[in-house]
């Protein structure tokens, strides 16, 4: 499933950027900022990237990350504030002024992609949080756990 996502027209003009602009600061001083979790579901994932982050991430016991969230960490100059858009539907971005509300925001939008109960989409929500105490923009990726089937 994440070849096929991974292997389309857009994702692949996406990733060959990435990797000219690596090969452009190859031997600088400037390096892209990289955190990858990797697990299966229900290892805590969200909860590294939550500690990383300092913003509170939609956790549960059973499947909780139902699709990609791509964190922004970015400096806020004054006021700290987010904003949330989904990658389907209206896409419209929605700005979160009180950054406790961000976890509600995040599951609304996951209900609203993913549908209810256990189902999994591979279609982003863009989450950018302006703060003063960031010190470097950072993005992060929370991704669904890898679901494990029993071998007969």
């Amino acid at each position: 499933m994440l070849g096929e996502q991974l292997n389309n027209e857009e994702s692949r003009g996406l990733l060959s950027a990435i990797d000219k602009m690596r090969e452009l600061l190859h031997g600088e001083r400037v390096t892209l900022p990289e955190i990858v979790v990797v697990g299966d579901q229900s290892v805590g994932k969200s909860s590294v990237l939550e500690a990383i982050s300092g913003i509170e991430l939609p956790r549960a016991q059973n499947i909780c990350t139902r699709c990609p969230l791509e964190l922004r960490m970015k400096t806020a100059q004054d006021t700290e504030y987010a904003t949330i858009r989904s990658s389907v539907g209206s896409a419209k971005e929605k700005r979160i002024d009180d950054l406790s509300n961000i976890t509600n925001e995040v599951v609304r939008l996951t209900s609203e992609i993913a549908g209810e109960g256990i189902n999994v989409s591979p279609n982003p929500i863009y989450l950018t949080v302006y703060k003063r105490d960031i010190l470097y923009d950072l993005t992060l990726i929370d991704l669904p756990g890898i679901t494990r089937n029993p071998l007969p």
